[in-house]
């Protein structure tokens, strides 16, 4: 059985580990409260420190706790996993003890804010999921959901849609109650369709608590439903 570390949560969301690694601490996610948490940090990283050289990482001159902390870090993934994963997640540490907060919005471009290191695909990869592709539609959605004090966090995958559309994601209890999660628009291209591969990520709330909900529609504004998700 592949051994699994918590200091591998900065290799898993640069997508530095192998499968068998990725499959390993993916298991480990669930049952880590601590990790999961951290995975979205990371993950949002990911884009700001692609292409740096080393030289950069560090200030002029260095600090000497930081020096400290990346030079004991990259030298232990040195030897566990090479000198590319060390210099990848010790440039991750070096960011976080620098302080340095990363906006998604400051971090993607393109029409789709909600990029690939977004809360939403943090939740996606953590919490649990739900998927459907409906037959009549073609329209493919992925919900993932957590639980909080006040409700549900969820994220959405939407695929399979092109526009132009006014959608919403509704949650629907057990008793019957529903609340909207998230609304959007739905360019003429749509998202996850051929010329337009990307699909739409995004993520709301609802105060319905996870263990009482029972489904969630995604449907238009004038009430055709695109897609219904099973919890």
């Amino acid at each position: 059985m592949t051994e699994v570390h918590h200091e591998d949560v900065a290799a898993y969301a640069l997508g530095l580990l192998d499968g068998d690694e990725r499959a390993a601490f993916e298991r480990h996610l669930h049952g880590c409260g601590t990790c999961s948490a951290e995975v979205g940090s990371f993950a949002a990283m990911g884009e700001l420190i692609k292409g740096v050289h080393p030289d950069d990482l560090l200030p002029q001159p260095p600090d000497p706790q930081v020096e400290s902390l990346l030079v004991r870090r990259a030298a232990t993934e040195r030897r566990r996993r090479g000198l590319h994963r060390a210099f990848m997640t010790a440039a991750a540490c070096v960011l976080v003890a620098a302080g340095v907060y990363l906006g998604v919005s400051a971090t993607t471009a393109g029409p789709n804010p909600d990029s690939i290191h977004s809360p939403a695909r943090a939740l996606l990869m953590t919490g649990r999921t739900y998927s459907v592709t409906d037959p009549a539609t073609g329209v493919t959605g992925l919900v993932g959901v957590e639980d909080k004090g006040w409700g549900t966090h969820v994220a959405l995958e939407l695929k399979g849609v092109k526009g132009p559309l006014q959608c919403r994601l509704m949650a629907v209890g057990d008793d019957g109650r529903s609340e909207v999660v998230a609304s959007w628009g739905v360019p003429d291209k749509g998202y996850g369709v051929p010329g337009s591969p990307d699909p739409l990520l995004l993520h709301g709330g609802t105060s319905l608590p996870q263990d009482e909900l029972n489904h969630f529609t995604i449907q238009t504004f004038d009430g055709r439903t695109l897609a219904t998700v099973a919890v």
